[in-house]
């Protein structure tokens, strides 16, 4: 292995890699549901980054992955489904805590090739008690190789009936230019929940979603009934946003608490710009007297 250290040294930090982590997020989800994310401490981290640079980012992976990739975001996955007529949207449930030290043990000994005891030791190094750790630097492209096996020819298999198939980390999108009758429909989210389940995965009901033309289409939050875009809702919220620094910039309240949220504001009108820009200019203009009075 190119990673720059002695096998006894390698040996032994894999054995303690899974204590070698601390939590980094803990996010609330829409759906109640926690979201837990993890920091390497050193050496592993630093391994880590070597395992990425070395190993995973010579892996040239298909235009339908699209998570945590380099040129790659959500705005790329939900580009893939504009001006579909259908989308089917399914999500992947407890994703990270779901791909075990098996699956990323195939991985590691079936996909690159390595042998039984790097394999092994790769998959110490990269896991956390039995499970990927969300928040690892490696953990990303792994996520992206979980059902290499099974997803080339599933998307083989729907492109060959004019079906765009998308993975966004855990989010999966199926989506048609053409009108699908039912049991067109059904054998689609059958193969996908199969490919889920050989791998011991399980889909998470309450995401399922069937949207058509003649309503809101989302991929990966963003619509794409025209071309890529937020929610109505989301650039309300954006715009409340700005407005509500406004509002608090003419009671006089402190700078410095204005001045602190400034930044995340900022951030929102970022986004919208890359999907909405003569909205956002609107904003940054109003963003940037707030700032002009406030003196940041």
């Amino acid at each position: 292995m190119a990673l720059r250290a002695d096998e006894a040294s390698m040996l032994d930090l894999a054995s303690r890699a899974s204590k070698l982590y601390r939590v980094a997020q803990k996010i609330t989800k829409d759906d109640g549901t926690i979201r837990v994310t993890y920091d390497a401490f050193k050496p592993l981290k630093d391994v880590h980054r070597l395992i990425k640079s070395e190993i995973l980012d010579r892996v040239t992976f298909p235009d339908y992955l699209t998570g945590s990739l380099k040129g790659k975001d959500y705005k790329t996955n939900a580009a893939l489904h504009k001006g579909a007529k259908i989308v089917i949207s399914e999500d992947i449930g407890t994703f990270f805590p779901a791909t075990t030290t098996a699956i990323v043990f195939d991985i590691w000994r079936n996909f690159f090739g390595f042998s039984d005891a790097v394999a092994r030791c790769l998959t110490q190094l990269t896991s956390r008690n039995n499970e990927l750790p969300q928040g690892a630097i490696t953990s990303p492209q792994l996520a992206n190789l979980v059902f290499w096996r099974d997803e080339p020819k599933l998307h083989a298999t729907l492109a060959e009936k004019g079906i765009v198939y998308s993975r966004f980390v855990d989010d999966v999108a199926a989506s048609s230019r053409s009108h699908m009758e039912t049991t067109r429909k059904t054998e689609t989210i059958a193969s996908i929940y199969a490919m889920m389940g050989r791998r011991g995965y399980a889909p998470k009901r309450k995401k399922h979603e069937i949207a058509t033309a003649g309503s809101r289409m989302v991929v990966t939050k963003l619509t794409v009934n025209e071309r890529p875009g937020l929610a109505k809702a989301e650039r309300s919220r954006i715009r409340a946003a700005v407005h509500a620094l406004e509002r608090d910039v003419s009671f006089s309240k402190s700078a410095n608490s204005l001045e602190a949220r400034i930044p995340k504001v900022v951030g929102k009108v970022s986004t919208l710009g890359r999907f909405h820009p003569g909205k956002a200019n609107t904003l940054k203009k109003r963003l940037a007297v707030v700032r002009l009075i406030i003196g940041t």
